[in-house]
C-alpha cells in the first residue's frame, strides 16, 4: 500500500494519505528509500536479464503467449535530475493475442541510449515480440529512435506518427501562408489528405510546386521535402490501417505525461537519477498490473538488496 501511494503521489502527499486514510504512520524518508530499495532491485534484475542476452543472445521466454501483433512505441521526455535537465526514454509495448486481448507494458530509463535500447528489446521479447506473426515499430521523426529500430527491432513494419507529420505539414503552411490563414489550412488538408490516403506522390508534387524568393518561405519547403524524403518508407497510412496497425504514436506520449511527467515534473521537485529511475521503475510495475506478481516473488531478493543498499549508505 505504501509503495503504491509513493509511486502515485509525491512522497509527502502519500505521508499525509497512508495516515488519514489508512491508519498507516510511516516517515517521509523511510518510504523514500523502501521504494528506491524495490525499484533499484527490479532494475538490477532486468539489467541481468541483459547482460544474459549479451552472453547467449537469447532472451528468456515470453510471459504472453500466442501473440498475433506486437507494437513498439518510444519517445522522450525531459526530466530534472542532479541540477539539469535530462532525457527520459520512455519505450511501450503493446501486444495481442488470439484471443484479441491487449496487453501493455513500458519502461523509462534515464542511463545510455544503448541500455535503454536493451531495456526496450528486453520488454518487447517479454511481451511476446519474438513469436508475434505482425511486428511494428511506431514513432516521431526523429533519427535516434529509427536507427534503433533498426538495430534492436529489425523486420517491424516501421510507421511514422502521422499526427507529428502534419505538425511538420502545418508548419510548412504558416510559413507560405500565414499563421491560422485559410490557405494555410486548406494546403495543410490538402497535403495530409494524400498522405493518408495513400497518394505520396502527390503530396511531394503539392509541396515541390510552393515557389519563393523568400529565403524564409524556401527553408520551411526544404525542411519539410526532407523530412518526409526521410521518412519516405514509412507513409504508408492505408496498409497501416489495413493490417490493424496504430498510424500515430500516441500510446507511448501518454505514457511520457501520465507515467513520467504526472508524478515528476511537480512544482518545485528535483530528482537524482537513481531516485528517480526507481520510482518509476515501480511505478510502471503498477501501472501494467506486474507490481503484485513481482513484489510477492522477490521477497528474497528484497531482503539481499536492503543489506546491500544499507551498506552502500554505510
Amino acid at each position: 500500500m505504501a509503495l503504491d501511494e509513493a509511486a502515485t503521489r509525491s512522497y509527502q502527499e502519500a505521508v499525509d494519505h497512508l495516515r488519514r486514510h489508512h491508519a498507516l504512520v510511516v516517515g517521509k524518508e523511510l518510504l523514500e528509500k523502501v521504494t528506491t530499495l524495490v525499484g533499484r532491485c527490479w532494475i538490477a534484475e532486468d539489467e541481468a536479464e541483459v547482460e544474459r542476452f549479451k552472453q547467449t543472445h537469447q532472451w528468456p521466454a515470453a510471459e504472453v503467449a500466442e501473440v498475433e501483433k506486437c507494437v513498439v512505441f518510444a519517445d522522450g521526455v525531459m526530466v530534472h535530475t542532479d541540477d539539469a535537465w535530462h532525457e527520459a526514454r520512455v519505450g511501450t509495448v503493446v501486444s495481442s493475442d488470439r484471443q484479441s486481448r491487449q496487453h501493455k507494458s513500458s519502461t523509462v530509463r534515464l542511463g545510455s541510449l544503448e541500455e535503454f535500447e536493451l531495456e526496450l528489446q528486453r520488454k518487447a521479447w517479454q511481451m511476446g515480440y519474438g513469436q508475434s506473426v505482425l511486428r511494428a515499430f511506431v514513432a516521431d521523426g526523429s533519427h535516434w529512435l529509427w536507427n534503433m529500430a533498426s538495430r534492436r527491432f529489425p523486420g517491424a513494419v516501421e510507421v511514422l506518427d502521422y499526427w507529428h507529420l502534419s505538425e511538420h505539414v502545418a508548419a510548412c503552411a504558416a510559413a507560405w501562408f500565414g499563421e491560422g490563414a485559410a490557405e494555410a489550412e486548406q494546403w495543410r488538408k490538402n497535403v495530409c489528405g494524400h498522405l493518408w490516403e495513400g497518394r505520396p506522390e502527390e503530396a511531394f508534387t503539392a509541396v515541390e510546386a510552393l515557389r519563393s524568393r523568400s529565403p524564409g518561405r524556401r527553408q520551411a519547403k526544404h525542411e519539410l521535402i526532407t523530412y518526409l524524403s526521410n521518412n519516405r518508407r514509412r507513409l504508408d497510412y492505408v496498409r497501416y490501417r489495413s493490417l490493424g496497425l496504430p498510424c500515430g504514436s500516441g500510446e507511448v506520449e501518454a505514457q511520457c505525461k501520465t507515467l513520467v511527467q504526472a508524478r515528476c515534473k511537480q512544482a518545485g521537485m528535483r530528482w537524482s537519477r537513481s531516485g528517480v529511475e526507481s520510482l518509476l521503475r515501480v511505478r510502471a510495475a503498477i501501472k501494467d498490473g506486474s507490481f503484485e506478481h513481482r513484489l510477492h516473488r522477490a521477497e528474497s531478493r528484497l531482503t539481499y538488496w536492503r543489506c546491500k543498499y544499507e551498506r552502500r549508505a554505510a
